[in-house]
C-alpha cells in the first residue's frame, strides 16, 4: 500500500475499527413463548490521534421502530480529546459518562434499571485524571440536541477508583441530575476483584433518591449487579450472575430480580461470544425463563 516507510509513518495517526453486535433472545412466560434475533450494532469508528489531540467518531445504523432492524443512520459517539499532561485528559462530545463498572451489559439492573440503557449517550464535557493507582473523572452531562423526543439526563457525575494489588479495582460513583419530569441522585460503590488467578468478582450497588416534580413524591431504592466468574480454560469463562432493582422501597411491586448461569467464550482476538440462561421475577409474579446469546466482533 505504501511506497516507502516514510509514507507509512505519515498515516500512523489515523485509525479505524468496526463494531458488530447482535443477540438471539428466548423468553418463556405463562402468556407467550418467543424467540427473536436482534441486530444491535453495526458501527464504523474512525479517528485521528496525535500526541496531544484526538478526534473520534462512529458511523452506523440503529433501529427506529418495533421491527428492531438497523435502518436509521446515526453517530453513536463522537468527541474531541485533549491530553493536557500524561495524567490529565479532557473530552468534549457525545459519549457515555464514566459511571460504575461501565460494562457492556446494558440490560442489567444498574444500567437499564437506572435508565442508562443502550443509546443513552449524551453530549458531555469530561475531565479525567489517570494515575498509577487512582483514576478520577468529572462529567458535565447535557441533553442531546439531535434527539429532542428522547428523555435524557442533564447533570453531573463523578467517578473515582483505586487499583488494589495490581489486579483489583475499588471505586465509587455519584450522579446528580434531572429529566423533564423528575430529579434524582444516584451513588454507590463498585468493585472488580481478582479472588484468585482465575476467579473474579464484578459487583456494584447504587442507591437512588428520586423526586417526581409533579407530586414532589420521593422514591428511594437501589439497584445492584454481581457476576462471579471462573476462567476454566484460556478464553472460556463460566459465571453466575444476579441482578436486583428495587427503586421504590415504599412499593413492593417495584422489586425485580434476574439470576442465572452463563459462559463467555473468546475463541479469537476481537471475537466475543456470550450465552446466558436464567429467570426473571417480579415481586408479585412467578418467575419466568429467559435466555440470550450475544455476539460481539471488533475488527
Amino acid at each position: 500500500m505504501f511506497s516507502n516507510p516514510e509514507d507509512e509513518s505519515k498515516l500512523q495517526w489515523l485509525r479505524s475499527q468496526v463494531f458488530l453486535r447482535a443477540v438471539q433472545t428466548y423468553r418463556d412466560t405463562p402468556k407467550v413463548e418467543k424467540a427473536q434475533f436482534i441486530p444491535m450494532q453495526a458501527d464504523l469508528e474512525v479517528g485521528a490521534d496525535t500526541e496531544k489531540f484526538a478526534i473520534i467518531s462512529t458511523f452506523g445504523y440503529r433501529a427506529n421502530d418495533a421491527s428492531k432492524d438497523l435502518k436509521e443512520f446515526f453517530s453513536r459517539r463522537h468527541y474531541v480529546l485533549y491530553r493536557f499532561t500524561e495524567q490529565i485528559v479532557g473530552r468534549l462530545g457525545k459519549f457515555m459518562q464514566s459511571f460504575g463498572l461501565n460494562g457492556p451489559d446494558h440490560i442489567s439492573a444498574t444500567r437499564r434499571g437506572l435508565a442508562w440503557d443502550q443509546g443513552s449517550e449524551s453530549y458531555n464535557l469530561e475531565t479525567n485524571y489517570i494515575g498509577e493507582n487512582f483514576n478520577h473523572s468529572l462529567t458535565l452531562i447535557s441533553n442531546s440536541p439531535e434527539e429532542k423526543s428522547v428523555k435524557k439526563d442533564q447533570g453531573i457525575s463523578i467517578n473515582s477508583s483505586y487499583l488494589w494489588r495490581e489486579k483489583s479495582r475499588l471505586g465509587i460513583s455519584a450522579y446528580q441530575g434531572r429529566q423533564s419530569n423528575f430529579e434524582r441522585v444516584v451513588f454507590g460503590p463498585y468493585v472488580t476483584i481478582s479472588l484468585t488467578e482465575k476467579l473474579y468478582l464484578n459487583s456494584e450497588v447504587f442507591f437512588q433518591d428520586k423526586t417526581v416534580k409533579a407530586t414532589s413524591v420521593h422514591e428511594k431504592g437501589y439497584a445492584t449487579f454481581s457476576r462471579l466468574g471462573y476462567e476454566a480454560i484460556k478464553g472460556l469463562t463460566p459465571f453466575v450472575q444476579f441482578d436486583r432493582s428495587n427503586l421504590d422501597d415504599s412499593d413492593r411491586n417495584s422489586q425485580f430480580d434476574s439470576y442465572g448461569l452463563g459462559v463467555q467464550w473468546l475463541p479469537y482476538s476481537h471475537f466475543d461470544l456470550m450465552l446466558f440462561a436464567g429467570k426473571e421475577k417480579s415481586y408479585s409474579q412467578d418467575a419466568t425463563d429467559f435466555a440470550w446469546l450475544m455476539l460481539n466482533i471488533y475488527l
